[in-house]
């Protein structure tokens, strides 16, 4: 039986204790990510113990969406796209909390966030993952998995469908 449990963000757990250490990303989930959830705007998914009751601590949590982009200069993308915006999902935050920071909840999140943007894209069509990074530390971190940045300074990332769908089969 796994320690954790990925759910979808509800009353049932407890955002304001949690603490990631980037205002950014902590505002978010504390007073936005449950009615974007709620809206059908995002889905925000938290990770917390499998023993958890509520209040249920928030080791951290990942928020998607579908995004349309207009991708044509990306690298990895096939050189006969259309003029108009195609299809993608935008992991639009993703977040640990400081008391588990280094204990790998990061790569556990976005492993589980691209396995479900390679089952949502698997089953609409799209280009693959975006994201926008917060820091350059965490330009980095993407780009340990495979992200690339799309052009010169942007801290925006992309990982291809092709390599969404591998990595869910590892």
């Amino acid at each position: 039986m796994s320690r954790f449990a990925l759910e979808l963000l509800d009353g049932t757990h407890d955002r304001k204790s949690f603490a990631s250490g980037l205002a950014s990303i902590d505002s978010y989930l504390k007073e936005t990510a449950r009615g974007h959830t709620e809206k059908g705007v995002s889905l925000t998914r938290v990770l917390v113990s499998s023993e958890a009751q509520a209040p249920k601590r928030i080791l951290g949590y990942f928020t998607l969406a579908p995004c349309m982009v207009e991708a044509v200069d990306w690298p990895d993308v096939p050189r006969c796209l259309p003029r108009n915006p195609v299809g993608a999902v935008l992991l639009g935050r993703l977040g640990v909390d400081r008391l588990m920071q280094a204990a790998g909840i990061g790569t556990r999140l976005l492993a589980l966030a691209r396995g479900i943007a390679a089952d949502s894209l698997g089953a609409t069509g799209g280009i693959g993952m975006v994201v926008d990074a917060a820091s350059a530390d965490v330009l980095g971190f993407y780009q340990k998995f495979g992200f690339r940045v799309i052009s010169g300074n942007s801290s925006r990332l992309f990982l291809p469908t092709h390599s969404l769908v591998a990595m869910s089969r590892d």
